[in-house]
């Protein structure tokens, strides 16, 4: 089954107006010119090559400046396909890419016309899928439990939300899917999903709070799952639970709220091995980063896309710990 990688830039170039998460992930780059971090091109490497060792085809959708970007690593050639037309016409709508920054991924999913895979570059499955991730409609990663701030109820949203009516039957108390992989086999699902993106994002995001585009992204999905009962497998058993803590030792029997939990009943399926880098790449990237340039290197010979004068003090790290 084919795979997408989505890399949309608007969202860069309005990054001194993003929110949450999409400014802790943005809020190091002060270049106006278009640029990544190292450990955002690391993953993405690691992410497409493994991607094509184990499963198959993997095609880009991003946009001429992302291509640019792109070619001068050589990172095109990661890639079977490569579009930039759709994400460039994209960027030309009136969509408010500093509040909407996802959006741009769910039009290009929308734009597909049979079952395929959508994987976030930060998501990295180091196996081939089993062939369970095709039964039913839809395989996420895993759930999430919302709460603290991205947790509303009807009156948060009847309050704070003026261009659109209340979601009849949203249950906020319900889990969302997280979104960084996606099989999705049921394109009706699929069309649903975009419909009800579109009837979110249109409205200026300066009209919402910041949890909203969790909304517009997992939390819509998850409700038009439950609203059709779609039969919606994951690669994960466990469940990640917003605004942990992080503890250890003695701490898990204090009623301290940890990140992940196992609520769902152990499958017979085997669990998928992947990593998702997700919100530990704001705190980790220094660790992990040895740890995907030794992979890219050793295990997937990406060595040819890390020439560049930016990976001069990698290598002395690598081969001085090598």
């Amino acid at each position: 089954m084919k795979a997408i990688h989505v890399n949309w830039t608007k969202p860069f170039f309005e990054k001194h107006r993003l929110r949450g998460h999409g400014f802790e992930t943005l809020k190091n780059l002060n270049s106006q010119v278009y640029t990544q971090l190292d450990y955002q091109i690391l993953y993405t490497i690691v992410s497409a090559r493994q991607w094509r060792i184990n499963n198959g085809p993997i095609k880009l959708y991003t946009d001429s400046i992302g291509a640019s970007f792109y070619q001068r690593f050589g990172l095109l050639d990661l890639y079977d396909e490569i579009d930039i037309n759709f994400l460039n016409n994209y960027s030309k709508s009136n969509i408010d890419a500093a509040y909407f920054w996802t959006s741009g991924k769910i039009k290009c999913l929308a734009h597909q016309s049979e079952p395929f895979v959508f994987l976030d570059q930060d998501m990295i499955i180091r196996e081939r899928l089993p062939s369970w991730v095709e039964e039913g409609d839809l395989t996420i990663a895993h759930w999430e439990i919302g709460r603290g701030y991205y947790y509303f109820d009807k009156e948060k949203f009847e309050k704070e939300i003026t261009h659109i009516p209340w979601i009849e039957n949203y249950n906020t108390d319900d889990w969302s899917p997280n979104t960084s992989f996606l099989c999705i086999n049921n394109m009706d699902l699929l069309k649903q999903y975009h419909t009800w993106h579109k009837k979110l994002v249109t409205t200026n995001g300066e009209h919402v709070p910041e949890w909203f585009w969790l909304l517009t992204d997992q939390g819509i999905l998850g409700h038009i799952i439950r609203e059709n009962d779609y039969k919606v497998n994951s690669l994960s058993n466990q469940v990640s639970l917003s605004h942990h803590n992080i503890v250890n030792g003695d701490q898990r029997y204090k009623g301290k709220a940890e990140k992940w939990y196992t609520p769902l009943k152990p499958d017979i399926k085997k669990q998928v091995d992947f990593e998702h880098v997700w919100l530990d790449k704001i705190n980790t990237q220094n660790l992990a980063i040895k740890r995907w340039f030794k992979e890219a290197v050793e295990i997937l010979d990406c060595g040819k896309y890390l020439q560049d004068i930016r990976w001069e003090k990698h290598w002395r790290d690598y081969h001085e710990n090598n």
